[in-house]
C-alpha cells in the first residue's frame, strides 16, 4: 500500500503538517519566533485546513525548525503529531468506525487501521512512498520521505510521524502500543521505518 510517487515539485500534502505544529510553535516558541520560521520556510500565510497543500514549504518547515531550534525540535515535532493523530480522530475517522474498531479482535482491528492509513497516506507522505508491512510487530516504511529529504543527522528525525502513528493505535488499538522509529532516511537508510508494538 503506498501514496503515489509524484513528481516532488507538484507534490501536495496534508495542511495539518503545518498547522499543528503552528499551533505547537506559538505556545512555545512564541509569535515572532513562528512568524520567522514561516517566513523562511516560503510560506506566507497559513493554508487552509481542509484539502491539501504543496509539499515543499511543509517539509522546508519542519526542516528549518530542526535547523534553528535543534534542541526543542524533536519535542515540539512530537506534540505537533499528538495533536494531528487528534484532529485525525475529531475530523477524519467517522465515530462509528471507531466503536467498531473498539469492538473487534485486537488483531483485526490493527489490521483494519494500518490498511485506512495506508490507504490515506498521501496526506502525511506527500510524494514519498508509504508501505505496510505485514508481520509482527506491524511496520511503516516510508521511502523518499520529503520531510527529511536531503536531511543527514545522528538520530532518528521523524517524531511527528511517530507520534500521529502512536496517537491513532493508542486511541483506537490499545494505549500501550508505542511507535519508534527504528530507521531514518537522515541516517541514510532507504526508508524510514516505524515500528507497532
Amino acid at each position: 500500500m503506498g501514496a503515489a510517487a509524484a513528481d516532488s515539485s507538484e507534490a501536495r500534502i496534508g495542511p495539518n503538517s503545518v498547522l499543528q505544529l503552528v499551533q505547537v510553535l506559538d505556545s512555545n516558541l512564541g509569535l515572532a519566533a513562528r512568524q520567522q520560521l514561516l517566513l523562511e520556510s516560503g510560506l506566507s500565510a497559513l493554508p487552509p485546513d481542509s484539502g491539501l497543500m504543496p509539499e515543499g514549504p511543509a517539509a522546508r518547515l519542519h526542516q528549518t525548525l530542526r535547523q534553528r531550534y535543534p534542541e526543542e525540535a524533536g519535542r515540539l515535532a512530537q506534540v505537533a503529531g499528538e495533536h494531528t493523530g487528534d484532529y485525525i480522530l475529531a475530523h477524519r475517522i467517522p465515530q462509528l468506525a471507531q466503536r467498531l474498531l473498539h469492538r473487534l479482535p485486537r488483531r483485526l482491528a490493527t489490521r483494519l487501521l494500518a490498511n485506512a492509513i495506508g490507504k490515506h497516506a498521501w496526506t502525511f507522505a506527500g510524494s514519498g512512498e508509504f508501505r505496510v508491512l505485514q508481520g509482527r510487530p506491524l511496520t511503516f516504511e516510508l521511502y523518499d520521505n520529503p520531510i527529511v529529504r536531503g536531511e543527514k543527522a545522528d538520530s532518528a528525525l521523524c517524531a511527528w510521524h511517530a507520534a500521529v502513528f502512536q496517537r491513532l493505535f493508542n486511541a483506537l488499538i490499545s494505549p500501550e502500543i508505542r511507535c519508534t522509529e527504528t530507521h531514518c532516511c537522515a541516517l541514510g537508510a532507504p526508508a524510514c521505518r516505524f515500528t507497532l508494538q
